[in-house]
């Protein structure tokens, strides 16, 4: 008897960084901002008794009016703390080789320094998010 495999289909992410440039803001034909952040994050890990630290980097897309946000009120060392899922491009660049770009696409983006602007807004549906303060966030 073999049994069937029941494995969970999850894709998601939760990332706290910090932009490495300041937010590109596009409009596509439709009218529709999308935001595009470049991040980087941090993961302390000690190896021989010595703590280490490894740097990451992510690119980020976050669409609609949080897209506008983003552009008006972040900018490069802007810390961030977002949700989202993880999605792959596949493509030929201009000099005809294969590339292949991995993002993380925002549902929620938390900006960690105090603002103006309404944080709790999510990207992609209007449900509350629970704010984030000093206490949660680990650094």
């Amino acid at each position: 008897m073999s049994k069937e495999l029941r494995f969970p289909n999850v894709n998601s992410m939760i990332l706290s960084a910090r932009l490495t440039k300041d937010v590109e803001l596009k409009y596509l034909q439709s009218g529709t901002p999308v935001a595009k952040l470049s991040v980087a994050f941090n993961r302390n890990y000690q190896k021989n008794g010595e703590w280490q630290q490894e740097t990451g980097y992510m690119n980020v897309t976050v669409w609609n009016k949080r897209a506008e946000q983003c552009a008006e009120n972040l900018s490069k060392g802007s810390p961030v703390l977002t949700e989202g899922y993880i999605r792959t491009n596949q493509f030929t660049d201009k000099k005809g080789n294969d590339r292949q770009i991995t993002e993380l696409v925002a549902t929620k983006i938390s900006f960690l320094e105090k603002t103006d602007v309404n944080n709790d807004i999510e990207t992609e549906t209007k449900k509350p998010v629970a704010e984030v303060t000093d206490n949660d966030v680990p650094f």
